[in-house]
């Protein structure tokens, strides 16, 4: 019966991979419910002498009361299915897209086992046995392979994708946190940009899962090259360049996404309320009023609330002698108030208006050691850098990795072996 569960997630998520203009079939390319009959069809095929198999892909608007009332299966088994399952998965809160099977006795029409696909790691298993049914929740061990990826960027990271697949849309995420302290998505691509990605694969059998853990990488962003390696060592794992240093910083490259710098840091500048020449010491980020302001940097909460012309300001000191502020805000949550502590990239407020403006925007300023200084322009300290001990193997790695980084020659994507242990 698992091997029905994994032949229903194989089609569920049929493969499509393709090189170049040429389409060869890439997992995430396509998604997609099929007709249930397409189920029911394969899962006959492979369903044990003896029984019968039912499968499909939960659909809109369905219970498993509704799925058992159409097949005219007994009410009397679901209650128990319910009642014996409950610890493991409530199947009353059941998922449209979810996989299900249920193999019944070709004569009597009773279940001997019920399988449900829970998340992309695990399944329901419930089994009739002498004393009635039992049920388990199943890990599902995922093959690990090695996907490679040339593209260019057109627009932006997210739409110069291959596929609309929401692995696609998660494997731009994870690339955009990994540049996060150079590289600003939002507002330093540009057409003609592009990046070369070596990253895990999670498979069972023919059916891809989705992507793994990024592995090594090659941006180029306005003619600059950047390169990031993930190396495990001493328990920790962390980024880093050819060179063994953090790409983590400090202070993020920019603390939200914003349309434009409607005013840079300046000791001289004419204001455009007061129209008076004074210092501006701070960086202006025009968005539109609600977007999420997020902490630049990881510290405690020195205040929030109202600061005079800077209306509502949240102030975060961080380790090294810096400090931030951000000015303007149309809203701080709750939580954000003076004593606690936030994480780098926690959202601690939103775009407004407040104070004295002209529209909605950020004045966000940085302080080290007590002077401010120009945000676009500091030199942030990177995290800690490959322990010397361990560099000879980083080393291994970053020439392993960029020999295949140098074989993408042109845009492509193309899986490029198997890893000899599955994960999960």
């Amino acid at each position: 019966m698992i091997r029905l569960l994994f032949t229903l997630i194989l089609l569920a998520m049929a493969p499509f991979y393709f090189s170049g203009k040429e389409s060869i079939e890439h997992p995430a390319a396509k998604t997609g419910i099929a007709d249930e009959a397409v189920y029911e069809n394969a899962a006959k095929s492979i369903s044990e002498s003896g029984s019968r198999t039912i499968a499909g892909i939960v659909q809109s608007n369905e219970t498993l009361d509704s799925i058992f009332r159409k097949h005219k299966l007994k009410q009397t088994e679901l209650s128990k299915i319910y009642h014996t399952s409950k610890k493991q998965f409530n199947l009353s809160k059941i998922s449209v897209g979810s996989v299900y099977s249920i193999d019944l006795d070709k004569d009597e029409n009773t279940i001997r086992s019920l399988q449900f696909g829970i998340n992309d790691d695990s399944f329901l298993n419930v089994v009739r046995g002498p004393e009635g049914f039992k049920s388990e929740k199943v890990k599902i061990n995922y093959e690990t392979r090695i996907g490679s990826f040339y593209l260019d960027i057109k627009n932006s990271l997210a739409s110069s994708m291959p596929g609309t697949h929401k692995e696609y849309s998660k494997l731009a995420l994870k690339l955009s946190d990994i540049y996060a302290w150079d590289i600003d998505f939002f507002n330093d691509i540009k057409n003609g940009d592009s990046v070369k990605i070596i990253v895990e694969e999670l498979w069972v059998g023919e059916a891809f899962k989705g992507f793994g853990d990024i592995l090594a990488a090659e941006f180029i962003n306005n003619g600059s090259i950047y390169k990031a390696y993930r190396f495990d060592g001493d328990g920790y794992t962390d980024y880093y360049d050819s060179e063994g240093k953090s790409l983590k910083k400090a202070l993020l490259r920019s603390p939200l996404k914003f349309k434009y710098i409607s005013s840079r840091f300046s000791t001289r500048r004419l204001h455009p309320k007061l129209k008076i020449y004074r210092a501006h010491l701070g960086v202006d980020y025009a968005a539109a009023t609600g977007t999420p302001v997020s902490s630049a940097g990881s510290g405690k909460v020195v205040f929030a609330g109202r600061k005079g012309q800077m209306g509502k300001m949240v102030k975060i000191k961080h380790p090294g002698g810096y400090e931030t502020y951000y000015g303007h805000l149309s809203k701080i949550p709750r939580k954000i108030r003076k004593g606690v502590k936030v994480s780098q990239s926690d959202v601690i407020g939103y775009v407004g208006s407040t104070g004295m403006v002209t529209g909605p925007h950020l004045d966000y300023r940085i302080k080290l050691n007590g002077k401010f200084v120009n945000p676009l322009k500091i030199q942030l300290p990177r995290g800690t850098s490959v322990p010397r001990k361990l560099f000879a193997e980083f080393k291994n790695i970053v020439n392993s990795f960029n020999i295949r980084l140098a074989s993408l020659t042109r845009p492509v994507i193309a899986l490029t072996e198997k890893r000899n242990k599955p994960s999960g």
